[in-house]
């Protein structure tokens, strides 16, 4: 049976590594620059594919093939582009099983939770496509205003923006390239995208699923390299309409000062506190604190960082705590069906990041309730207690599978550490008392709050947002579609 994917790479001689190529103007193209980026497996440490690395010229071309292409692409039937991303999923589904197996050897993902992203981002395309159908202008009459007659009409439409360069993650190089590209697909715009370079062999793999769909030449197009090399040159191109992007809130920062006046859309680093109460279920709340603590190794934007309790509810809870992650959490090769959460962390700068941030913590007195220590690219699950809030692990977002408890002497306490930091993703309340919590939630300064539950980013339907160092603008289907369209009155001026 052939390859569903043997046109995005070479044919390497037998046991030689695949050579993947870059997607421009409807083809897979080799770069002329003749260099390429490594990809190691954090599962294997072995090389398993190289990327293009593109010069600016190219990067001109895909840009340039982009602008062009959306403007039929935008006089395309909204039914026939819908029918594009439909085929699209279903083409998802129907790989399901090697796309798996390719996010858990490129980012070390277990079997369970790479399968999740595959399907939830077949049905989140699906969701795109219908929620397109819904996007609606409206008719405006000017005496609706005070001192204006009848005689001005405003017929408003929604427009697309133009070229979207989507900045795709390593942690979901899949769900978080369809979620830039099928709602910009569907608007009537165009989308470069610049995957992730750990993670980009995935998300070429998605760019395929696309062109199989139909997507006509131009539409979508890839660049890839380097960010460090390329990110410059492409966040401040002339011909880039918006940024969509997700990753760290420094690397979004340095984006949003240079793109200029143009519309962003960032999901930036969450560093998610919760807030136990002393009437919370401490069975439930300590099995959400420790799945939202340590699935896919903790490197999720919404991953829970620290608790924050008072010292009798801390005691209880870190018993229940330590009882969980016996049950729920299992280290090991995530190859395995076995291994539930904690596989190797993305690379050994990372691993070795975490392990010098858990030596400082546990040299300024944290007490390491369990795990702590580190084996290659593997951190062990781990609880430090007795953290305070400005020491480094907590104060800047920590992507691996670390929890910090620290203790407060009241709830305004635990509000004012929350609202000091530089971070305003979500925030996770445990209480039985649910006034209480929608109280406190109030007080409360991050993009959502979630009650006696785990912070996530779904359902894809619920706004999602970040406020501070952690976003700019809103996502979710609704919101993205809407920050991926313009308004555009016409004005109808009808004297009597």
């Amino acid at each position: 049976m052939p390859d569903f994917f043997q046109e995005i790479k070479d044919k390497p001689p037998a046991g030689g590594i695949p050579t993947y190529k870059y997607f421009c103007d409807g083809e897979w193209l080799t770069s002329k620059s003749g260099k390429t980026v490594e990809i190691i497996s954090p599962v294997t440490n072995q090389v398993i594919g190289k990327v293009q690395s593109l010069t600016k010229e190219e990067i001109d071309e895909a840009v340039e093939a982009a602008y062009w292409a959306q403007l039929a692409w935008q006089k395309v039937p909204l039914d026939k582009r819908a029918k594009v991303l439909h085929l699209a999923a279903d083409w998802l589904r129907e790989q399901k099983d090697d796309l798996t197996d390719f996010l858990v050897l490129e980012i070390g993902k277990n079997l369970i939770e790479a399968e999740d992203e595959v399907l939830r981002t077949a049905d989140l395309i699906d969701y795109f496509a219908e929620g397109g159908r819904a996007l609606q202008g409206e008719i405006l009459e000017s005496d609706a205003f005070p001192g204006y007659e009848k005689g001005k009409q405003a017929i408003v439409s929604r427009v697309p923006v133009g070229v979207v360069l989507a900045i795709a993650p390593f942690n979901y190089p899949i769900n978080l390239s369809a979620s830039k590209i099928a709602p910009a697909l569907i608007a009537g715009n165009a989308v470069v995208l610049k995957p992730p370079t750990q993670g980009g062999l995935s998300a070429l793999h998605l760019v395929e699923i696309f062109k199989k769909a139909g997507l006509p030449p131009g539409i979508l197009n890839t660049v890839t390299g380097e960010g460090s090399v390329i990110g410059d040159y492409l966040v401040t191109h002339p011909k880039v309409s918006m940024i969509s992007f997700t990753g760290s809130s420094l690397i979004g920062d340095k984006i949003a000062r240079k793109a200029g006046m143009i519309p962003l859309l960032f999901e930036c680093g969450g560093n998610n506190p919760a807030i136990v109460l002393d009437n919370a279920d401490l069975d439930l709340t300590a099995k959400e604190i420790i799945k939202g603590a340590y699935a896919f190794s903790g490197q999720r934007c919404t991953a829970i960082k620290y608790v924050l309790a008072l010292d009798p509810v801390m005691e209880k809870l870190k018993e229940k705590l330590g009882k969980v992650i016996e049950e729920l959490v299992c280290m090991g090769d995530p190859r395995q069906k076995e291994t539930k959460m904690v596989g190797p962390l993305i690379s050994l700068q990372t691993a070795t990041q975490v392990e010098d941030r858990l030596i400082k913590a546990k040299v300024a007195g944290a007490e390491i309730v369990l795990g702590g220590k580190r084996k290659g690219l593997y951190i062990e699950p781990t609880i430090l207690d007795h953290v305070k809030p400005y020491w480094e692990i907590v104060k800047v977002e920590t992507f691996g599978p670390v929890l910090s408890l620290i203790r407060v002497q009241n709830l305004s306490e635990a509000v004012r550490i929350i609202n000091e930091s530089l971070y305003g993703l979500q925030a996770c309340l445990f209480t039985q008392d649910e006034g209480t919590a929608i109280r406190l939630a109030g007080k409360i300064n991050v993009g959502t709050v979630q009650i006696n539950g785990k912070p996530q980013r779904g359902p894809d339907h619920f706004p999602f947002l970040g406020i501070k160092g952690s976003g700019v603008g809103v996502q979710g289907v609704k919101y993205a579609l809407e920050a991926m369209t313009r308004l555009k009155p016409v004005v109808l001026n009808k004297p009597e």
